[in-house]
């Protein structure tokens, strides 16, 4: 039986129950599915998948694997299940130039000491009681996470958070809720905002919380001029993988990552003024060249 497109033509409140019911279905598949891989390959693996031990790598081994499984079940398999069965299209057809990647990986390469900016601005903040309340930790699994051991443990790090991530938050954010967003307030910029916002706020991590609104309004231009899901998701694994690389144990920059926490605002490397303002210049050049190259595609 061929589904494809079966509920294409349904009201838009019974493709919003669609998308929720995917949504829990393949979580729940995509979980029991993880507890089973776990464990068969782990010695009393069923109890490790509940009662994890950062300091045990066997424990990060397991966590990397329920990481991989819930955000593909989360994000990636129940959207791809909701563009068949609806006939959505998120942007994979779209037509890119090399011309819109190679600006798009400059932009993310040469924002770096304005996200490091905004870090340091945001971290100065102090958030009332309340937003801290809802305040995610999770910088200890994170951390935990990028201890690696040898090249392994980096290609496994690379799939887990930078391709996944990339490619499920793109597809739910920018594929999904931007252009939901577009069609239904018919203003892109702000349709933009929203939408950054949410995926700014979804992370629970309020020391994020500035720069990834930033950088989630880089992303939505991306695919606004583009109309390509593939130059966000390919920018959004750039700025992962840079993260994750540069943690490598045999890189001068690991000490700095795993001991961020217990540095204090002076011992931490500053942004210096010229670094912003090249940033500033040199970012705002690339987006340009990106808006006016997609401009030119599409009249042509």
């Amino acid at each position: 039986m061929n589904l494809k497109g079966f509920f294409s033509n349904r009201t838009p409140l019974l493709k919003v129950f669609l998308l929720l019911g995917l949504l829990f279905i393949s979580f729940f598949l995509h979980h029991v599915f993880a507890l089973g891989i776990v464990s068969l390959l782990f010695e009393n693996g069923f109890n490790l998948f509940f009662n994890y031990d950062l300091s045990s790598q066997t424990s990060i081994n397991i966590l990397k694997i329920i990481q991989f499984f819930s955000a593909t079940g989360t994000f990636i398999t129940p959207l791809l299940l909701y563009g068949y069965l609806t006939n959505f299209q998120f942007g994979f057809k779209t037509y890119f130039s090399r011309q819109s990647i190679l600006l798009s990986l400059g932009i993310i390469l040469l924002i770096t000491p304005i996200v490091s900016f905004l870090i340091e601005f945001n971290m100065a903040i102090d958030f009332p009681n309340w937003m801290q309340k809802f305040d995610k930790n999770s910088e200890i699994i994170v951390l935990a996470f990028l201890k690696m051991d040898g090249f392994t443990d980096l290609l496994a790090n690379l799939l887990v958070m930078a391709i996944v991530p990339a490619v499920g938050e793109e597809l739910f954010f920018r594929g999904l809720i931007q252009k939901k967003l577009h069609r239904f307030l018919r203003n892109p910029h702000f349709a933009i905002i929203v939408t950054s916002t949410l995926f700014s706020l979804i992370h629970f991590h309020l020391d994020g919380l500035i720069p990834r609104f930033v950088l989630g309004c880089v992303l939505g231009y991306m695919f606004y001029w583009t109309k390509s899901i593939w130059i966000p998701i390919i920018a959004h694994f750039t700025n992962n993988a840079l993260a994750i690389i540069i943690s490598y144990p045999y890189l001068k920059s690991f000490d700095i990552v795993q001991n961020f926490n217990h540095y204090s605002e002076t011992d931490l490397p500053q942004t210096t003024n010229s670094a912003i303002i090249f940033s500033l210049f040199s970012v705002g050049i690339l987006l340009y060249l990106l808006f006016s190259s997609s401009k030119q595609i599409d009249i042509d």
